[in-house]
């Protein structure tokens, strides 16, 4: 996710949010997994290991209910995370657009857009129920967004139904945006109409305004005649218009729209700047859906505006810089320094690293500036090497199983207990608690979101 915050210095400053990964529908992590059930795995080292599977729920801001599955098996999720909706080319299904197509039509095909007695009927599996569907759904998901041969555990109609959906997967285009507005950024000059800002969205109706500062310059939300609006619908561009002689500054247009998210958007979890299991649209109820436009605007001089966007096909967060003015516009940006002359556009990749925060933001003349901050995460892990000592930890990843102890072990959302002498199970979803296996490792104990009987695992992915 990208975020930006408005700095002034000088001049021109930046205002708003960055580029469509800042758009669309927001929504909070629930606690728990429903429908589940239990799936396993051997890895490439020959090592075992068992987890939940299943839709884990977002809540919106509006009360609203999005349910999902996981598309990043062996990063954790983090109770009360923020997601944001996001497009492939965010995630890492950037590089897998051929499985990540085959995703959307298991989704499209499957529970829970397809009631259990209909996916019989398609499947031919007979007294398939919600938690056979759902297991098995996630199961064919991640043997494509992470390359497992992921197998649903005692439960024959749940592994037929988990063949049938990987066998006649076949690829699908990525779904549009619940709404975003491109570019993210545009300037200009007073007495010009600044953009055009296309819309997109499935909202029958996108309602328009500008924020404060917008309102305080007499700026308006207008079609390419100049003519003002205060609606729009997907497809249609618009443009910002100041008052005459409007001092030089900077200000947002706001648009919003209720729809529902379309299946197989994906949804980017960040929680104080620590990654959170990605996760991809299974079915929504209509929803907000949000998006922000920052427009700058001068009568001389440079006139930048900055936007940025994750990539991960490049592994980067990719800054595009303009400049709508009539001098250069010179700029520092992660170490580097450049310029844009008048009427042009420049576009800087910035490698940061994977799940890890970062900060970047673009300094230039005029006292432009303008941040971005948020995490990248490109890339699902498909190894796993254990912790040669076994730990409880909030917010651990899969790694081998060990033989079970005899008495449980229970991880709390918390206060870590005692270190145990077989597998514990990992806190990975939102903190509830309902068991997973019945006669697996005694009592042990489910924290939420596809949870897994580990080992505390050492590297990048492993959190205390």
């Amino acid at each position: 996710m990208l975020a930006t915050s408005m700095l002034v210095g000088g001049g021109l400053a930046a205002a708003g949010t960055a580029a469509a990964d800042g758009a669309g529908t927001k929504a909070v992590l629930q606690p728990g997994v429903r429908h589940s059930g239990g799936v396993e795995y051997t890895d490439a080292k020959g090592n075992h290991h068992q987890l939940q599977g299943g839709i884990l729920d977002l809540k919106t801001a509006d009360g609203k209910k999005l349910q999902t599955y996981c598309i990043d098996l062996l990063n954790p999720t983090k109770p009360n995370a923020e997601y944001t909706e996001a497009g492939w080319g965010s995630t890492s299904l950037a590089n897998k657009p051929n499985e990540a197509g085959k995703i959307l039509w298991i989704l499209k095909n499957s529970f829970p857009q397809v009631g259990p007695k209909d996916l019989s009927k398609a499947s031919g599996i007979e007294g398939l129920t919600e938690d056979d569907a759902a297991v098995a759904t996630q199961a064919a998901i991640w043997r494509l967004s992470d390359g497992l041969n992921t197998t649903p555990m005692n439960n024959s109609r749940a592994v037929q139904l988990t063949e049938y959906l990987s066998q006649k997967a076949v690829k699908l285009d990525e779904p549009k945006p619940t709404l975003s507005l491109s570019p993210s950024a545009v300037s200009g000059k007073v007495n010009d109409l600044l953009g055009p800002i296309t819309v997109t969205s499935n909202g029958a109706v996108v309602d328009l305004s500008v924020d404060e500062a917008g309102a305080k310059a007499g700026m308006t939300v207008t079609d390419k005649d100049g003519k003002e609006i205060k609606t729009a619908k997907g497809g249609d561009q618009i443009y910002a218009k100041l008052a005459p002689g409007a001092k030089p500054g900077t200000a947002g247009i706001k648009a919003s729209t209720a729809a529902s998210v379309s299946v197989g958007r994906a949804f980017l979890g960040n929680l104080d700047g620590v990654h959170s299991q990605t996760l991809i649209l299974a079915g929504s109820e209509p929803a907000k859906a949000t998006a922000e436009v920052a427009v700058t605007w001068a009568p001389t001089g440079p006139i930048p505006a900055a936007s940025a966007a994750i990539d991960c096909v490049q592994g980067a967060v990719v800054v595009t810089i303009v400049n709508n003015g009539d001098q250069d516009f010179s700029y520092t940006l992660a170490g580097q320094t450049g310029s844009v002359p008048p009427g042009g556009s420049k576009t800087v990749p910035v490698k940061v690293a994977e799940d890890t925060a970062y900060d970047l933001t673009v300094k230039g003349s005029g006292g432009f500036e303008k941040k971005f901050t948020g995490v990248l995460n490109c890339k699902t892990d498909t190894a796993v090497t254990p912790s040669p000592k076994p730990s409880v930890s909030t917010s651990a990843t899969p790694s081998p199983s060990a033989t079970p102890s005899t008495s449980p072990s229970v991880t709390k959302p918390a206060t870590p207990s005692a270190t145990p002498t077989g597998p514990v199970l990992a806190n990975t979803g939102g903190g509830g608690q309902t068991p997973l296996l019945a006669g697996i490792a005694g009592a042990l104990v489910i924290a939420g979101g596809a949870a897994v009987y580990t080992l505390r695992r050492r590297g990048r992915h492993s959190r205390a």
